[in-house]
């Protein structure tokens, strides 16, 4: 078995055999979730979500990722401390998220979906 990742494309989408594995795994531990859990189950398709998200769509920088995962972390535990449900957490990030998914197509270096290839990336397809 061959785990060379090189046929990831280096811009744009990306989505790999792992990437719908983990998203079959997602929706049954979702459903068992729901049944033994109860909404914290929530919480599965919610990061795994954002991971493909912020990994495959809009192929963000570690930095702004962490700082994403961190909040979720503060709001989450503040849900728990405060005897909220944990729903709450999931459309309290939402802004967050965006400002994380802006921040990112901003950056010179963007290379996520919808953007453009570098010129010297074309002239090395055509040697």
């Amino acid at each position: 078995m061959n785990l060379n990742w090189k046929h990831h494309p280096i811009h744009g989408f990306r989505f790999s055999l792992t990437d719908g594995l983990a998203i079959v795994v997602c929706i049954a531990g979702t459903i068992w979730g729901l049944r033994e859990l109860g909404e914290v189950a929530w919480l599965f398709p919610f990061v795994l979500g954002h991971f493909f998200l912020f990994c495959n769509i809009f192929r963000v920088p570690r930095k702004p990722e962490l700082v994403w995962a961190g909040a979720f972390l503060v709001l989450a535990t503040g849900c728990l401390v405060a005897d909220a449900s944990i729903l709450h957490a999931l459309w309290l990030v939402l802004p967050i998220t965006a400002a994380v998914i802006t921040y990112s197509i901003r950056l010179p270096t963007y290379h996520g979906i919808g953007s453009k290839k570098p010129i010297a990336d074309e002239a090395n397809l055509l040697d």
